[in-house]
């Protein structure tokens, strides 16, 4: 992990507005939405660009709604197996957390142009239809625990940042954090301390789309759509640490630790803390909601029977956002030899709010498909530009902040996706895929993948497909992070997330 780009990242949410700052990782989770589909698209890796005929086009390429010559209702439910494999200094750690849910309901309405009698019934506009369908495009479920002995720092380094904020405050009021005749602070606390982090997040993104699609003599479909979005995602985050204030890190003579003399307004007796154990806490709990549009369009040309050619564009999702939170720190000193309570001391949770907007990537997806007799193979290609981010407040010089630390952190990402359904027999079909998520990040190692298969069954004017997904990512992640110039590194937690996940459609004609 570049922990230059690390410390950027997590010190800046506390520059200027040091409790209200957005998390720009949390900005890119909600910009890396998958496209919704129903399980039959999910199969092949979602590689539908250049295929229509399946509801999945109402959230994807619209213009695929233009192959239906049928009205057509699907149902969709999801099973989320979500796993992570966590390593800190040498220590590894297992987490787990599973869900069932709704995961995409659409209808299309074929509605087939008005044609005098006799008149060629293969040429110019052959229908107009409509399609309207909810689709769970991201799941936050998820539960990373990790721990480990920090033999290199301790929350103490970084609380004596005073760019920390509200953490700074209580390190100082706390005894972690002391300063030295030169006006500089510097951390009571040592390293080789035992720490712990807990996070636990849920929530889910969805689209509900409302799309129009048109065929032209069975060679070109022209389609658009407009998604109305909605985001909430909860997060709790605990972090623990049990270390020791070493009384060797005293450099000042007139330190208030050497001074058992202390006024009445400070808030503890500090010089009762050397050498003393201490276990240290701090619980945040978040609630982010938000509401936006997009606009899709999309085309498909068939220039032969086989061969088909897909594009679409999704122009950025403009979000009105809102978070509410709260943040608890606490500190209890312990005797090193009996164990016994010295003192006490916290900064009890401030319930607090505020309002930004957020403007995700633009997408442009290109895929080309061959369909035969027996079945199809399909494949795609999609830019997204998360240089293209946005996140605006009330406050002028931290959307500034904001804009320059989008420019120097993320980068344009391609995505890969290809997939295949092979007709068994009427009645009975297998599918593959595979999608690959590219890097969005400029210097920050990031990879993720998905393997997918599937099965569909066709019942007269009724169908079943059900799809299993192992999707996997890796990506470094930290409880603090310490400066650049920093003379030790940020602690790293390297994790492995996999999930296994299952989908079930259920559909009719009619």
């Amino acid at each position: 992990m570049n922990n230059k780009k690390l410390a950027t990242l997590c010190l800046f949410l506390f520059t200027a507005v040091a409790s209200r700052g957005q998390n720009l990782d949390e900005s890119l989770l909600f910009s890396q939405y998958e496209q919704g589909a129903t399980a039959r698209f999910k199969a092949m890796g979602n590689a539908q660009t250049a295929l229509g005929g399946d509801i999945s086009n109402i959230a994807g390429n619209p213009a695929g709604l233009g192959f239906f010559n049928n009205s057509d209702i699907s149902l969709s439910l999801d099973y989320f197996g979500d796993k992570n494999k966590a390593i800190y200094f040498g220590s590894q750690t297992e987490s787990t957390r599973d869900r069932f849910g709704l995961n995409q309901l659409g209808i299309v309405f074929n509605l087939p142009s008005m044609r005098a009698r006799g008149a060629n019934l293969d040429q110019g506009w052959l229908n107009f239809n409509v399609g309207l369908s909810y689709n769970k495009t991201n799941s936050f479920i998820s539960n990373l625990n990790y721990s480990g002995q920090n033999n290199e720092s301790s929350i103490a380094d970084y609380m004596a940042d005073p760019r920390t904020g509200v953490a700074h405050d209580f390190g100082w009021d706390a005894g972690l954090v002391d300063i030295g005749a030169d006006n500089l602070y510097f951390p009571m606390g040592v390293p080789d301390n035992t720490q712990r982090s807990f996070t636990q997040t849920k929530g889910s993104q969805s689209e509900t789309n409302l799309s129009f699609g048109a065929n032209y003599s069975n060679k070109l479909y022209l389609g658009a759509s407009v998604a109305f979005s909605s985001i909430d995602h909860r997060t709790y985050r605990r972090f623990e640490e049990d270390g020791y204030l070493f009384d060797d890190r005293v450099v000042d003579q007139g330190s208030r630790f050497l001074n058992p003399q202390q006024g009445s307004d400070d808030p503890r007796f500090y010089n009762e803390l050397l050498n003393s154990d201490y276990y240290y806490d701090d619980d945040y709990e978040g609630h982010t909601k938000g509401a936006g549009v997009n606009v899709k369009l999309g085309l498909i040309y068939r220039p032969t029977d086989i061969i088909r050619i897909g594009l679409s564009a999704t122009t950025p999702t403009w979000y009105n956002m809102s978070t509410d939170y709260s943040d608890y720190y606490g500190i209890t000193n312990f005797h090193p030899e009996t164990g016994a309570e010295i003192s006490w001391y916290e900064y009890e949770p401030e319930y607090s709010s505020y309002d930004y907007n957020l403007r995700t990537p633009y997408r442009v997806n290109g895929g080309i498909s061959a369909v035969f007799s027996k079945g199809l193979i399909s494949a795609d290609v999609e830019f997204v530009n998360y240089k293209s981010m946005k996140i605006t407040t009330d406050v002028a010089d931290l959307d500034m902040q904001y804009a320059e630390d989008i420019k120097n952190t993320y980068k344009g990402a391609v995505n890969l996706k290809v997939g295949g359904e092979y007709v068994v027999t009427p009645q009975f079909m297998i599918r593959a895929g595979y999608n690959h998520t590219g890097n969005p990040y400029e210097n920050v190692d990031y990879k993720a993948q998905s393997i997918t298969g599937g099965l569909g069954f066709r019942f007269g004017n009724y169908y079943v497909d059900a799809t299993y997904q192992n999707w996997r990512q890796e990506y470094d992640t930290t409880p603090y992070a310490l400066a650049a110039d920093y003379p030790v590194n940020s602690p790293i937690a390297s994790v492995k997330n996999t999930r296994n996940n299952v989908f079930l459609t259920i559909g009719a004609k009619f």
